[in-house]
């Protein structure tokens, strides 16, 4: 048994050839069910003679002596009794003419031209009894039988439809309760996967091609989290240690007499220590393990504009006093302290705009800065993209993960992040996340 069901019921094409097999299966049992009704109770009755029949019985008594065909006539008679056949005398020529019934004309030819026929007067007749002459003059009168009906392909074509109707509908519900599931499943998946939620396996149902894709992305995901953990625990190790080191360097460099050297190495140094942590925040945002919980966007922000605008920035906060959203707080003041950054770097004026309603919650970071050009803002929200005037690291022009950072921080609040031009110049950094319940994490 465990043989047939790894043969046949665990693959898909194995319940295929089962489904249809049921289908045929189920296509007898409803002809022979029809079949059962429409006959249960009828008298069978043997099928009415053909016109060829009564050609035959025709020619046979015309082929008796003339004395004898009385007899011949009610021997065949008791043996055709549906033909009705009686004794006639002959008709006249005009009494004859042919008609257009088909079944006149088919008799006819099968009779032959020595033959002649035609319909019998008379107060009863319907067109069926028909009267033959045989050559000698001598007649018959007989009921004209019915054409036998040809063959069509009603039939065929019927229980062709039939056998389609009921294979695809056994193949839908299998496919529907067997493959759109576990794929609806493997997409959500797919869409929904964080690198936080260790628990959000797929389900390794339905049959065997199936639970074998479910089981190689169960462990694509898990190769994944660890290859994605393993860079983050080395740049986080490589971040540690290069802190002993450079903190020696600028011990050293404090007793260099030069005070044009010491000054720029300790700016090399303080750019290597900025570098490594900037790099150790790219790894770690997106993946963080504070919870969400509701945050007063609107203090959190104009904390930053405070920070900012004691730093000597025009940096202004516009919208409510107060407006709550489900977000980690920490990531969230990352993510507009990196735009903000950006902005003071290139503008001379920053304002911090948000908003908000039923749906999302919008955050804008505007400055009067030259701005990105349509055809760059796409690459520069990736990781380590810098303008082509901050190619070098010479200056402070960054490292090219501020917005790649928002960026990442902001997908995972399920939101996104967009850059715009300003209507009177400079550039607007947009983020927009959903509004959330304060029950749902």
């Amino acid at each position: 048994m465990s043989f047939v069901r790894s043969l046949f019921l665990d693959r898909i094409g194995g319940q295929i050839a089962i489904l249809i097999l049921l289908s045929l299966l189920a296509i007898h049992g409803v002809i022979t069910v029809s079949l059962y009704v429409g006959r249960h109770g009828e008298r069978f009755e043997p099928p009415r003679d053909s016109p060829a029949e009564l050609a035959a019985v025709v020619k046979t008594i015309a082929a008796e002596p003339e004395a004898g065909r009385p007899a011949a006539i009610a021997r065949a008679a008791a043996v055709f009794p549906d033909l009705h056949l009686t004794p006639a005398a002959p008709l006249p020529a005009t009494d004859l003419a042919m008609t257009n019934d088909r079944r006149l004309g088919f008799l006819a030819h099968r009779l032959g031209p020595a033959f002649r026929l035609g319909p019998l007067p008379g107060p009863d007749d319907q067109g069926e009894r028909i009267v033959v002459v045989f050559p000698d003059g001598d007649a018959v009168a007989a009921t004209l039988p019915a054409m036998p009906e040809p063959p069509t392909i009603a039939g065929p074509i019927a229980m062709t439809a039939l056998f389609v109707i009921i294979s695809v509908t056994l193949l839908g519900l299998w496919a529907a309760r067997s493959l759109r599931s576990p794929l609806s499943a493997f997409a959500q998946a797919a869409e929904n996967f964080s690198l936080d939620d260790k628990d959000a396996t797929l389900p390794e149902r339905g049959p065997q091609e199936v639970r074998a894709v479910a089981r190689a992305l169960n462990r694509m995901r898990d190769r994944i989290r660890t290859l994605v953990d393993d860079r983050t625990r080395l740049f986080a190790a490589m971040s540690h240690d290069l802190r002993t080191p450079i903190t020696r360097l600028r011990l050293r460099s404090e007793f260099i007499a030069d005070a044009e050297l010491r000054g720029q190495m300790l700016h090399d140094l303080d750019q290597m220590k900025a570098m490594t942590e900037s790099v150790l925040s790219f790894l770690r945002d997106g993946q963080s393990r504070e919870p969400m919980e509701p945050v007063d966007l609107a203090c959190s922000l104009q904390t930053v504009c405070d920070q900012f605008a004691d730093m000597g920035h025009a940096v202004s906060y516009e919208g409510p006093a107060h407006l709550s959203a489900v977000a980690r707080a920490s990531e969230m003041q990352r993510a507009v302290i990196n735009l903000v950054d950006n902005a003071v770097r290139h503008g001379t004026r920053t304002v911090i705009r948000l908003t908000g309603d039923g749906a999302a919650v919008r955050i804008e970071v505007a400055d009067d800065g030259p701005g990105i050009p349509d055809a760059s803002k796409m690459a520069m929200l990736e990781p380590f993209a810098r303008g082509d005037e901050a190619r070098n690291l010479d200056g402070w022009a960054g490292f090219g993960l501020g917005l790649a950072i928002a960026r990442a921080i902001a997908e995972a609040h399920d939101g996104a992040l967009s850059l715009h031009d300003g209507a009177a110049g400079g550039l607007i950094a947009h983020i927009t996340l959903p509004v959330r319940p304060a029950t749902a994490h």
